[in-house]
């Protein structure tokens, strides 16, 4: 009569270890792919910095107006770039414009081309060409613009560089897969987190759990985006709902609790007020 028995519980204890190796198994190649893409889309973030970087090079040729011809070549030479092409004809446009100029009027007096030359070179064009100057402006603000993408982008690419691999149980016994910043072999900083549960969550964290701004997707297309204390949410935040209700306000203990506003599928106000452990107490009159 033991023998039956032994042989169920055998089989039962067999069947479970493989569906949890298989289980680990999927986990882990899933793991890999999203490294794969994560490493693909690093390299090509870092060939768009090169050419932006290339480009505010050209860019100095031309502000600082010694070399129109050369920055004219240095621009199409990069037009081979797709992603940078339409800002590179801009420039373009003006630099042959700006080289006509300077080309048309060099017999003015050199009274007039010491005061030009304490000018800005594009700037001084203003008593000349109102037009020339108009464009002057555009391009200086996509300058200006470029510089500040630039500059996100190389802070962007320095905290989602992928760096250590770990895996670890919260407090609430949910396995994850970790992959991001590591310090005294704990999650801390900037990482994402594959739960066990089909979850993930991106963004930043501290000791293990998630501590300060972040994104958590649920597997039903739910999500939260906002701020985290001590692994739950608190502070500012927004749910979203998968069918296109959200609710944006304030949480503690990850209920939502204080001024808080819930929208409807269509984006109207469906409850405003006050909250306190996820329910509304108080409804402002709307």
């Amino acid at each position: 009569m033991k023998k039956p028995h032994l042989t169920k519980v055998t089989f039962i204890l067999l069947a479970f270890f493989v569906g949890m190796a298989s289980f680990y198994f999927f986990k882990s190649k899933n793991l890999k792919r999203e490294l794969r893409e994560a490493q693909v889309h690093q390299q090509e973030l870092e060939s768009y910095i090169e050419a932006r970087q290339e480009l505010l090079h050209i860019d100095s040729m031309l502000v600082d107006g010694d070399d129109y011809s050369g920055a004219l070549k240095a621009y199409r030479a990069q037009l081979n770039d797709k992603s940078t092409n339409k800002e590179l004809r801009l420039r373009i446009s003006l630099t042959e414009k700006l080289t006509r100029l300077t080309a048309t009027e060099p017999h003015q007096d050199s009274a007039k081309l010491e005061q030009l030359k304490a000018l800005d070179s594009l700037q001084a064009l203003a008593t000349i060409r109102p037009k020339e100057l108009q464009q002057y402006d555009s391009l200086s603000f996509a300058f200006e613009k470029a510089k500040v993408q630039l500059a996100r982008m190389k802070r962007q690419l320095k905290q989602k560089s992928f760096g250590e691999y770990l895996t670890f149980t919260n407090a609430k016994g949910s396995q994850m897969h970790y992959v991001g910043q590591v310090k005294n072999g704990k999650a801390n900083g900037y990482g994402v987190a594959l739960f066990n549960t089909g979850s993930r969550y991106e963004g930043q964290w501290k000791e293990n759990q998630r501590h300060g701004n972040g994104t958590f997707y649920w597997t039903d297309g739910e999500r939260y985006e906002g701020e985290y204390q001590n692994d739950k949410r608190n502070g500012q935040g927004t749910y979203f709902w998968a069918n296109g209700e959200k609710f944006v306000g304030l949480w503690k203990g990850d209920e939502r609790t204080g001024e808080g506003i819930f929208y409807g599928k269509e984006g109207d106000v469906v409850a405003s007020g006050v909250w306190q452990d996820d329910e509304l107490v108080q409804a402002d009159k709307l």
